[in-house]
């Protein structure tokens, strides 16, 4: 792998800006550039070939470039946008599925969402947690930002999908969106929570403890009352067991306030 020479990074990144509506040229040059800076020093893990899309390596400060100079376009021309997010995505590469979900996150959301329609399938498509990630956080930048409410009604049917997987999925985009939308919004996010939460599994306990740990850090009274709540509820003692087993991830002093809330019910 070559330095990277700013001046050269930033003609290459160029020259593909100026390919923005024209997806294949746009491709054909992207890979020329990645190729360029193609990491050959790293070995791939041979357990792993059958699971991972084709990866240049790319350093990151060589995406970041390409990215900051993609920005502006979503929201310039973003009818080309759209067709560059799909041919970027069929081009089926670690780094073109990047861009593909970063360059969905700068459309409006009006236009993205006949390709935001797409998600679902797109995550069962992939086996890449990095891909996976950022289509569930980058993709969905700007209708976080700017419809949250549309995105927090998308999140709440894949909460009440029968797979686990996409009830996942749902969780995972749930994180970044209570940090846009905050505490006003707290009644709203427990109730779409709660089925969810009520019916944790081993393959949904990870990610309902980093959503209650994030509603915690907004309130803390309030989010240990809601699961003191969820707890009442519950008539199986087998199920209430497996949800105390939540607890374990929490900080010390949620733990605290959570034991106290559960002994003030217990005594009524």
């Amino acid at each position: 792998m070559p330095a990277i020479e700013l001046t050269r990074l930033k003609n290459q990144s160029a020259k593909l800006i100026n390919l923005y509506d024209q997806p294949n040229d746009f491709i054909y040059h992207l890979k020329e550039v990645l190729e360029y800076y193609k990491n050959r020093t790293l070995r791939v893990n041979p357990v792993s070939i059958a699971y991972d899309l084709q990866s240049y390596h790319t350093p990151r400060p060589v995406m970041l470039q390409i990215e900051n100079d993609l920005e502006k376009l979503g929201e310039q021309s973003p009818a080309a946008a759209i067709d560059l997010v799909t041919s970027l995505w069929n081009a089926s590469f670690y780094e073109s599925r990047l861009l593909a979900a970063f360059i969905l996150g700068t459309i409006p959301p009006r236009e993205a969402m006949r390709v935001l329609t797409s998600l679902p399938e797109w995550l069962y498509e992939t086996k890449d947690q990095g891909i996976k990630n950022a289509l569930l956080t980058t993709a969905l930048a700007r209708l976080r930002r700017e419809n949250p409410q549309i995105l927090l009604l998308l999140i709440s049917e894949w909460l009440q999908a029968p797979g686990q997987k996409t009830q996942t999925w749902g969780l995972h985009a749930f994180i970044p969106l209570i940090e846009v939308i905050g505490f006003n919004d707290l009644p709203q996010f427990f109730e779409v929570l709660r089925p969810t939460i009520e019916a944790v599994s081993p393959n949904t306990q990870t990610d309902i403890q980093a959503c209650i740990r994030k509603l915690y850090l907004i309130s803390p009274a309030e989010t240990a009352h809601y699961i003191s709540e969820i707890i009442d509820r519950m008539s199986s003692s087998n199920k209430i067991t497996e949800f105390l087993r939540l607890f374990r991830g929490f900080p010390t002093e949620m733990q605290k306030e959570l034991d106290a809330e559960i002994k003030k019910l217990a005594q009524k």
